[in-house]
């Protein structure tokens, strides 16, 4: 798909994602849109990201039930200092565990606050997919990375 415009681009992430919620109050955030485009001219990977101002440590287990599925994620009630909230995150399928959104995580570190990189344990994520928890727990270095609402 050939993404014209942030609300299109945000359109197509979420269907890719799985996310139904079309609520205006959610549409109406102030999101910044970051696009990896690849060598071909085609974007391969989105994010969609805002300022925050606090987000909560994950506290659910990470390791998969005897189903193979992840444990709902739950956090501590205690809210941390957090200054970017990403709202979403996608990659192409088949550009996938090839590090592009470790990169295009770092591009949004080094650029989303002038003048500054905003450090990992500073970056909270909005309602991740199991991907995304298992990503965000690499990329963050931790399992008790920062969730906002």
């Amino acid at each position: 798909a050939v993404v014209s415009t942030q609300s299109t681009g945000r359109e197509v992430v979420d269907v890719d994602l799985g996310i139904t919620d079309r609520n205006p109050v959610t549409q109406a955030k102030e999101l910044q849109a970051y696009l990896y485009i690849s060598n071909a001219n085609k974007v391969i990977a989105a994010a969609f990201v805002e300022h925050i101002e606090k987000g909560y440590p994950c506290i659910s287990p990470h390791t998969a039930d005897e189903t193979g599925k992840l444990p709902l994620l739950k956090t501590a009630d205690a809210a941390m200092k957090a200054v970017c909230g990403v709202s979403r995150l996608w990659v192409f399928k088949q550009c996938r565990r090839k590090k592009v959104a470790s990169r295009l995580m770092d591009c949004i570190r080094a650029n989303f606050v002038f003048g500054c990189t905003i450090s990992k344990v500073k970056i909270a994520f909005s309602d991740p997919t199991e991907n995304g928890r298992l990503f965000a727990q690499v990329y963050c270095g931790t399992g008790n990375f920062l969730i906002y609402r």
